[in-house]
């Protein structure tokens, strides 16, 4: 695999970008999960017989197994995109559902307050 050729820069950066938007610890594992799956199904099709190449996948495995595997988070999130919010079930369910989310949506932001604010108290800036 030659990255020097001049179609590489076409249409900017396949992973890079993305990382950018993601900001959180724990989102950025999800993510470089996921990345680091591709480049390890990039490195299936690839000739293993030369050793920096089984050394870099052999590295990928490696950093696979310490990250958490983000597909289950995925998945959740394509199934939000695809729940059909006009239909009256979903909507019963949901407004079934409400209370107990915004509850966790308040400890999660109550969390970040506080957070926050030892942070504040703790700095004398």
């Amino acid at each position: 695999m030659n990255s020097s050729h001049s179609d590489v820069a076409d249409g900017g950066p396949i992973f890079t970008e993305r990382l950018s938007s993601w900001t959180e610890r724990n989102e950025k594992r999800i993510i470089l999960s996921q990345i680091v799956s591709m480049y390890l199904k990039m490195f299936e099709n690839t000739d293993s017989s030369k050793a920096h190449v089984r050394n870099i996948a052999e590295e990928l495995s490696t950093l696979k197994e310490s990250l958490s595997d983000g597909s289950k988070k995925i998945e959740d999130l394509k199934d939000l995109i695809n729940l059909q919010m006009s239909d009256l079930k979903v909507q019963r369910k949901a407004v079934n559902e409400l209370f107990s989310v915004l509850q966790k949506l308040g400890d999660t932001s109550s969390s970040y307050k506080r957070k926050r604010s030892q942070f504040q108290r703790l700095c004398k800036c």
